[in-house]
């Protein structure tokens, strides 16, 4: 069995994404139990460490939170090749542009071809009926998300224009050998899929929960609630968003204090400080290091002043070394960038630097009863939303933080907007949050100033408001396997 199982994960790694959209034929080796399924789930489905920083970061460069470094000469050549990245180009993934990088579209479809192996076979496996339901349910829940990151990836936005009609990605859900050249499914069946698997799985997850592994990076049912509540939040569905996000903090409300920190190394994804994770995505430590050749952004350093909170109060996810968020000046030469660190932590042999936790399913709760409040003018909700951000900021800033009251606001669009600013100051550089969030609140018009390296020259690109360019280019090397996907936005270039 260790050599049909070896001869499988073979086929996992070595099977291109294009392939698996043509439809080739995949190996006849078959495993035979349970537990040799778990194995191909674990290896085949959930995410690598090599892809953690596309699960995290890796969208980051194209937000409003980072800015352009002059680097050492050892850096470079990475920021040249950033920069196609950095200024939109369209040709960021091509050979002729910013390199011939397909793992945007690649690394989310090689797992969820794993995802649908472990779907397609686990009834047939000898063992626990609990437990393959539990495998199954975490298998839906998986592939829910990377459909949920790829949409958000090279899809429309699912709140502007009209979903149904929008082009999303292809939904491939089964291992079937076809010549089939796979279409674009609409912004509206990715969804519709990627909830249907969501429920689905959460509810496969919670009914096999006595065989729920205790490992912080396998799936249980709460972390299907809470991506619900995510992409609830994406459709503007905010009565759903509520309820999701109530399923999971009625039973795992907990925040880490940051006050209580006693370690250099304390942070939310420390194995020693857990108490918000549900999830943890696994990463490469070289990843968890730096974000070269970028630097946190001005506009994001000046959210962490004390503009909006009360006298003498400091923020602990920036102030406290390595607590929340480790902004660090490097001591070497004149690189004038910054260290980004966010929320490091380490737990036995891995790193993890990223996940689903509670501190985001508090603040989708606040947001979606902000949005009720705008729409109803019921006050009740929009107390509802003060207390889920007091709660989060009472563990996030010093000793004598009091709570936010309605009379620090003169209306609701300001709420809405303080509500905002919490979000980023908490989820950056984590879970591709804000450049999925720029996405769904607007498109806003973005500015990043690219510094030259030899002369200090500065060139602006300009991210125009509901510019197509918020939907990234599916790689050339993609389209030229399969011209069937060609049919999205007409991307257009807005550069100064």
């Amino acid at each position: 069995m260790k050599s049909k199982l070896f001869l499988l994960f073979l086929a996992l790694c070595f099977i291109q994404c294009d392939d698996f959209l043509e439809e080739q034929s995949q190996s006849e080796v078959r495993p035979s139990t349970v537990s040799d399924m778990e194995k191909i789930l674990e290896s085949g489905a959930y995410p690598t460490e090599e892809m953690g920083a596309l699960m995290n970061r890796k969208t980051e460069i194209f937000t409003d939170n980072v800015r352009s470094n002059i680097v050492e000469a050892g850096y470079q050549a990475q920021k040249e090749n950033e920069m196609w990245r950095f200024r939109w180009d369209l040709l960021m993934f091509n050979e002729d542009g910013g390199g011939n990088d397909i793992s945007f579209w690649k690394v989310p479809y090689e797992r969820i071809m794993g995802c649908n192996l472990v779907l397609e076979y686990i009834d047939q496996m000898a063992g626990s009926d609990v437990k393959k339901a539990h495998i199954k349910g975490e298998s839906y829940v998986l592939r829910g998300l990377y459909y949920y990151i790829l949409v958000n990836f090279f899809g429309v936005p699912y709140n502007y224009g009209d979903p149904t009609i929008n082009s999303g990605v292809p939904l491939k859900l089964n291992t079937g050998v076809t010549d089939e050249k796979f279409k674009r499914n609409s912004v509206a069946e990715c969804y519709e899929q990627i909830l249907e698997d969501l429920e689905t799985g959460t509810r496969l997850m919670k009914e096999g929960q006595e065989a729920q592994s205790n490992d912080v990076l396998r799936l249980r049912y709460p972390v299907g609630w809470a991506l619900l509540s995510r992409v609830c939040l994406h459709m503007n569905k905010w009565d759903e968003v509520i309820c999701y996000a109530d399923s999971v903090l009625d039973i795992h409300p907990q925040l880490f204090e940051m006050k209580s920190a006693t370690s250099y190394s304390s942070g939310v994804y420390d194995s020693r400080t857990p108490m918000e994770l549900l999830w943890c995505c696994v990463e490469k430590d070289e990843d968890t290091m730096a974000l070269y050749p970028c630097s946190p952004s001005e506009e994001l350093l000046d959210l962490y002043v004390l503009y909006d909170i009360k006298e003498g109060l400091s923020d602990l996810r920036i102030v406290t070394s390595n607590t929340f968020a480790y902004f660090v000046k490097p001591t070497w030469g004149d690189y004038a960038g910054i260290y980004v660190n966010s929320k490091k932590g380490v737990n036995g042999t891995y790193w993890v630097n990223g996940g689903i936790r509670t501190a985001e399913v508090y603040l989708n709760r606040a947001e979606a009863y902000i949005r009720k409040y705008i729409e109803t003018h019921n006050e009740e909700d929009a107390y509802l939303a003060l207390n889920d951000l007091n709660e989060l900021r009472r563990n996030r800033l010093s000793a004598g933080y009091v709570d936010m009251t309605m009379a620090d606001f003169t209306n609701a669009d300001e709420l809405l907007e303080f509500c905002l600013r919490e979000r980023r100051r908490e989820l950056c550089y984590e879970g591709n949050h804000r450049w999925f969030d720029l996405r769904r609140l607007g498109m806003p018009e973005i500015t990043h100033i690219f510094l030259d390296n030899d002369n200090g020259h500065e060139t602006k690109y300009v991210l125009q408001k509901n510019d197509s360019r918020y939907v990234l280019p599916i790689p050339g090397e993609v389209l030229r396997r399969n011209p069937n996907l060609a049919n999205g936005v007409d991307n257009s270039t807005h550069n100064e």
